[in-house]
């Protein structure tokens, strides 16, 4: 299980990369140009403990609009995250996972401090980048950030990005 959360992880990494990414495509030796692929994020699935408590955070703390879940099994739902994204939490027997900060799902708000002032409010603990807690991060491109954990210990950064 470990082995498959890291690899999609991973692919996921990939996709970021290859989306941004705008350059013309390369030429190979013969003169052809290889074809560029087009590349979008769909959904992003974690594996969870307690199905339940893991949609309850997901609603309370992000306020994650359900939508059908086209597997129609009774251990797995979906969410709506951003416009066309969506997030796939899915219960499972057994979860055995430690994952370090540097991967993690990343969301942006409209509203930075309304939302950390909400967290503060669920009495939730975040952090900065180098793990202050109750602090928030500026990285070098003015994108203010902090890292809460979910209920199973994935890591959500949030951030005031340029998404809005």
């Amino acid at each position: 299980m470990k082995n498959i959360h890291i690899k999609a992880v991973a692919l996921v990494a990939t996709a970021f990369f290859i989306q941004s990414c705008k350059e013309q495509a390369p030429i190979d030796t013969s003169g052809a140009t290889t074809q560029q692929i087009e590349v979008a994020i769909d959904h992003y699935a974690i594996n969870v403990n307690d199905l339940e408590r893991s949609v309850d955070f997901y609603q309370k703390i992000f306020g994650l609009q359900e939508i059908e879940d086209g597997t129609e099994q009774p251990h797995i739902r979906w969410f709506r995250l951003g416009s066309t994204q969506e997030l796939h939490i899915i219960e499972v027997d057994s979860l055995d996972k430690r994952i370090p900060k540097g991967v993690h799902l990343a969301l942006a708000v409209r509203d930075f401090d309304r939302f950390r002032e909400s967290i503060i409010n669920y009495n939730l603990d975040y952090y900065d980048w180098p793990g202050t807690k109750n602090a928030i991060s500026t990285r070098p491109d003015k994108v203010r950030q902090l890292y809460i954990q979910d209920p199973d210990g994935y890591w959500v950064e949030v951030n005031d990005g340029n998404q809005f």
